[in-house]
């Protein structure tokens, strides 16, 4: 009975903001759900609570639900250039250490449903690009940042098991254009890469061999091309970069080097 008088209540109020009729709607189903589930009383402490079966149930209007009716959805319509509907922001003062995480997200499976910790989705129809998702990790001290860290962790104990650090799956009613770029930014190219795909083990500072059987595993390709570099450019075999071979297109010869030294070549 308390949610129905109170909302009752609110209408009657003509005159009052709407940032109150929004605290009273809260604060209404914050009692109710007081009411009607007494066993969330003790074991949760928060501003607002949202679960299975318990009140409120937030809902921002205004939007095309791609979703399939989820439980919590919150959209905003950008209306200017720039607009960014929807942030989530943390300030972490230098006294205070630790990991913060200003949005987190965890499920659960324990049957055979598929369990994913997050999902991001963007579209377009315009001539706009779309990002599924797009991940910034600056740094202003000279401390490390990192932009995605991805981990795949095997506690089944079963060495077998399937698990991998990053699958990437292109799909749609057309050829793709790849499936993993590797760019330099065009607005800051004074911070390209200085490797642009890093295996990184014992000769770069790191404790463990980054693979235990292969660095590279190319299977079988439609055009029977696995591995494609540009003529004049080389394959070193070494850390140091001093025993290497390479294709010269103006002599049209595969070469073979010891310290920039020329040891052997294929007329081609």
């Amino acid at each position: 009975m308390i949610f129905p008088l109170l909302s009752h209540f609110i209408i009657q109020m003509g005159s009052v903001t709407m940032k109150k009729l929004i605290m009273l709607s809260l604060l209404g189903g914050f009692l109710l759900g007081n009411v009607t589930y007494p066993n969330l009383t003790g074991h949760l402490s928060a501003d607002l609570i949202l679960g299975d079966n318990t009140f409120p149930a937030l809902r921002i209007w205004d939007f095309v639900d791609r979703l399939i009716n989820p439980h919590l959805f919150v959209s905003n319509t950008a209306r200017s250039e720039g607009d960014t509907p929807t942030y989530l922001y943390t300030y972490i003062p230098a006294d205070v250490s630790g990991t913060h995480t200003p949005l987190a997200a965890a499920v659960r499976s324990e049957g055979t449903a598929e369990a994913a910790g997050a999902f991001f989705y963007g579209e377009t129809e315009g001539p706009g690009p779309a990002f599924g998702a797009n991940s910034l990790a600056a740094t202003y001290s000279g401390a490390p940042a990192i932009g995605v860290e991805v981990n795949g962790l095997n506690f089944s104990g079963d060495p077998q098991a399937p698990v991998r650090g990053i699958d990437i799956v292109n799909g749609g009613n057309a050829a793709t254009q790849w499936a993993l770029g590797i760019e330099t930014s065009a607005s800051q190219p004074q911070g390209k890469p200085k490797v642009g795909i890093m295996l990184a083990g014992s000769a770069q500072g790191f404790p463990h061999a980054p693979a235990s059987e292969s660095g590279l595993v190319i299977d079988h390709i439609d055009s029977g091309e696995a591995i494609r570099i540009q003529a004049g450019d080389r394959i070193s075999f070494n850390n140091e970069g001093t025993i290497y071979m390479k294709y010269n297109p103006a002599a049209q010869q595969i070469e073979f080097y010891n310290q920039d030294q020329l040891k052997f070549a294929i007329p081609m």
